[in-house]
């Protein structure tokens, strides 16, 4: 018995593991010791779940396990607002490698190392993959398989049976139970773990009554249970980071004809306009202001669906969180879909606002806080929630920078993660890469270094009159 129990501890030493030695892989970048100490955890226990706190990079883990155990072809199923988030981080992180989004439930998959799929199309799509002879296996947010009798969960059971029996299967998730343990017992079933509790019927019976939460926790890192919390992890993380997230299009179409006729109308006007009459100049400025901000909101409202899904997802974690949003009626959709939320918007009086803010930093307080970015960017703490989601982006750095340390200042104890959600393929990722840009000739003034005169406005209107779009494939 005293040699089970340390082998037991061991194991559950390597579920908290904070250090790593790095593998000799070939990857797009650079893993913290952390996330190598979860590739090896992965590796070795095989079929698992990697728990990570939210934004320490679960994803990043799952690929490069799949790339030390070159575990090709590999699938990967994920809610239908996180594919093309997968085929970026992919391209990323192992370019060598091949990617296919699957789209819809008709057609048969392309052929690649990694192929990605949304829960609600894997039945369509199971027995093509499974004759593919899938070596991996990857569920995110794999919690959206806790019911049994759901037709995505079959499904996904099923195509996990097709695995060798040496195959990796990991489920990513902060959250693997949301409200009971029997939610795991399905999880655990696609992962091929459930028979070391013995039986769905044994593990109902086994975990439940005082003490659950901890005997739970206990025997998933004994078993197959990898997680580190921010906190754990704090000295290889940066006080402040920004993960962009990709999102599709729900109105295409529509986007790419304003799109063009906002294109051809930008050729027609003069590109410098320092050259014209002042008074012509700011009206032209004026009006190529407002066909970028049609732009604007039809990206934003193309991409809402996906972004409201990401939101729900994200709040499974029980993590609190900040949306910022520009036009009202992003703002009015995320309450809309979110009733409990409170908010920080143009509409409230400073009483209310204040009130607000005290409300969200008391630690029982609302899980989710809706933001106008011009309203909220200066002058409120909250400090409760590290991580701050952007639905659109403003025109200048400065008013971003200053949004994500409403949350990064004196009182934080965590990292910062700021998420941008951004409409792949559109205006949303160009001003990205414009103010990723300015960002980093603003921090070059301090160094003494000129400064790039040209505004983020005439840089987009450059930017569209020059580089052609790519189309985005029809959502599925």
């Amino acid at each position: 018995l005293r040699g089970e129990h340390d082998a037991a501890a061991e194991v559950i030493r390597h579920s908290r593991a904070t250090e790593g030695e790095p593998l000799p892989l070939r990857l797009g970048g650079t893993l913290e010791p952390f996330q190598w100490a979860g590739v090896r955890y992965a590796l070795h226990a095989r079929r698992c779940f990697i728990a990570d706190e939210q934004g320490l990079g679960k994803t990043v883990e799952a690929l490069a396990a799949i790339e030390a155990d070159n575990a090709y072809p590999a699938v990967v199923v994920c809610p239908a607002s996180l594919k093309l988030n997968w085929e970026r981080e992919a391209a990323r992180w192992l370019p060598h490698r091949s990617t296919a989004l699957v789209h819809g439930k008709t057609g048969t998959p392309a052929a690649a190392d990694i192929t990605i799929l949304n829960y609600e199309i894997v039945a369509a799509h199971r027995e093509a993959l499974a004759r593919r002879r899938p070596r991996a296996l990857v569920l995110d947010e794999s919690h959206l398989a806790k019911n049994p009798r759901a037709k995505r969960t079959q499904a996904v059971r099923r195509l996990a049976a097709a695995l060798p029996a040496d195959g990796l299967r990991l489920a990513l998730t902060g959250t693997p139970v949301l409200n009971h343990a029997e939610e795991l017992i399905s999880q655990l079933r696609v992962l091929g773990r459930l028979e070391d509790f013995g039986s769905g019927a044994r593990f109902a019976r086994q975990f439940q009554g005082p003490l659950l939460e901890e005997r739970l926790h206990w025997h998933l890192r004994r078993t197959c249970f990898v997680r580190r919390l921010k906190q754990e992890v704090l000295p290889q993380l940066p006080a402040k980071r920004q993960v962009v997230v990709p999102v599709e299009l729900g109105n295409e179409q529509e986007y790419r004809l304003a799109e063009q006729d906002v294109i051809a109308w930008l050729r027609e006007q003069p590109l410098d306009l320092s050259e014209l009459d002042a008074k012509i100049a700011r009206v032209l400025r004026a009006e190529r202001l407002a066909q970028l901000t049609t732009l604007q909101r039809l990206a934003a409202k193309g991409k809402l669906h996906a972004a409201l899904g990401w939101i729900h997802d994200f709040l499974a974690s029980g993590e609190p969180l900040v949306v910022f949003a520009r036009h009202v009626e992003v703002q009015e959709a995320v309450l809309e879909r979110f009733p409990d939320a409170v908010h920080l918007m143009g509409r409230d009086a400073l009483p209310q606002r204040e009130a607000t803010v005290r409300a969200f930093q008391e630690g029982s307080g609302p899980q989710l806080l809706v933001a106008a970015t011009r309203v909220a960017a200066q002058g409120f703490t909250l400090t409760r929630a590290s991580n701050v989601a952007f639905l659109e982006l403003e025109w200048t750095p400065a008013m971003h920078d200053q949004a994500e340390d409403r949350l990064h200042r004196i009182g934080q104890r965590d990292a910062v993660t700021a998420w941008y959600l951004l409409a792949a393929g559109t205006i949303d990722e160009t001003m990205a890469e414009l103010v990723a840009r300015k960002r980093g000739i603003v921090g070059a003034v301090t160094d003494g270094r000129r400064l790039d005169g040209d505004t983020l406005v005439d840089e987009l209107v450059k930017d569209l009159r020059a580089r052609p779009y790519r189309h985005l494939r029809a959502a599925g």
